[in-house]
């Protein structure tokens, strides 16, 4: 059983990014080029985050584990919503307010959130289509998926523009933007499975759509700023449904040295605790993007080597990360 280290070294890399973009430095020191990369270039992460989730997803499914899969996303998700609670219970002023705030998410969570939902989908309307017939599996994932994506953008844009009041949890969230990226992996699994890696795109084509989809993804953001100003977010680019593929497959084809230490309970701390880190750094008065970034990363990164060494469970391999699923970069081969 071989790891894909360079799918450990890319959530790093996004988990670092996502830690970065929460330190609000980037609206701090708005300019043209910093519109661009923060709501162009960096939008990129949590669909490369989703088709992460997605390829592993088939995995499971796979082998029978589709149920299991889920009820480890859904006790994860649930658990730091718990770490998190004395920051969001006071927004709760009834039970449909807390069932809105536990479907929807706390702040970064709501990721986690989106992928209990998504993965739903996905093993759901397989269960669904195969019991009709499975050759329609595929067909069904990528028209259900694509009306998703475009309800989804559509709108977004259609509150960028004024069209209509839609609240950004309206689209970004599990249906609209993770199901779509996910069902991406999912497929993207599926091929590799039945096909090997030699199934895939070639490695000039894709590294040359990944080279399109990082300018299309700035162009996009420029256009967003040209037409309403630099103070509006744009969430789900349209550009990224080209760009998080791209991204995702030349890594996942990438072999790399094999880490000196497991990285992926690093960059699952990073993600689940990167808030805490940010609200400790304000609490001591930490300003500055070298103190917050210190915090944001390191701490977490402490944490997750103690936990690792000491074999603390919620710290460790055998903790939140394995039980994720997501952030498991363990190649297996499934039963198809």
């Amino acid at each position: 059983m071989n790891r894909i280290h360079s799918l450990d070294y890319l959530k790093l890399a996004l988990a670092v990014l996502v830690a970065f973009g929460h330190t609000y430095w980037l609206q701090s020191h708005m300019s043209a080029l910093v519109f661009m990369i923060g709501n162009g270039l960096m939008r990129v992460m949590v669909p490369t985050f989703c088709i992460v989730v997605g390829y592993f997803l088939f995995s499971a499914v796979a082998r029978g584990k589709s149920g299991k899969w889920l009820w480890r996303v859904l006790a994860l998700y649930m658990f730091w919503m718990l770490v998190y609670l004395p920051f969001w219970l006071n927004e709760v002023h009834g039970p449909v307010s807390l069932i809105k705030t536990l479907l929807l998410g706390f702040f970064h969570l709501w990721f986690m959130a989106g992928i209990v939902v998504a993965g739903t989908i996905v093993i759901g309307l397989r269960l669904l289509v195969r019991a009709i017939s499975p050759a329609l599996e595929v067909p069904a994932l990528i028209v259900t998926s694509a009306i998703c994506a475009a309800i989804g953008v559509a709108m977004q844009y259609a509150s960028l523009a004024g069209l209509a009041e839609i609240g950004v949890r309206k689209f970004e969230n599990g249906v609209f933007m993770c199901f779509p990226f996910v069902a991406i992996g999912y497929l993207i699994g599926r091929r590799v499975a039945q096909g090997g890696m030699q199934s895939l795109p070639a490695r000039p084509l894709v590294l040359a759509a990944t080279v399109l989809g990082a300018g299309l993804l700035m162009i996009e953001a420029r256009l967003v700023e040209l037409r309403w100003g630099d103070a509006v977010m744009l969430d789900i680019p349209i550009s990224a449904y080209v760009a998080a593929p791209a991204l995702f497959l030349p890594t996942l084809g990438t072999r790399l040295p094999q880490p000196a230490i497991r990285l992926d309970p690093i960059s699952a701390a990073i993600y689940f605790m990167h808030v805490l880190a940010l609200k400790l750094a304000g609490a001591l008065g930490v300003t500055d993007l070298a103190g917050l970034m210190l915090f944001a990363i390191g701490l977490p990164t402490l944490l997750a080597v103690i936990g690792e060494r000491l074999a603390i469970p919620i710290l460790s391999r055998g903790g939140k990360n394995r039980a994720a699923g997501e952030y498991d970069s363990r190649a297996r081969a499934p039963r198809t």
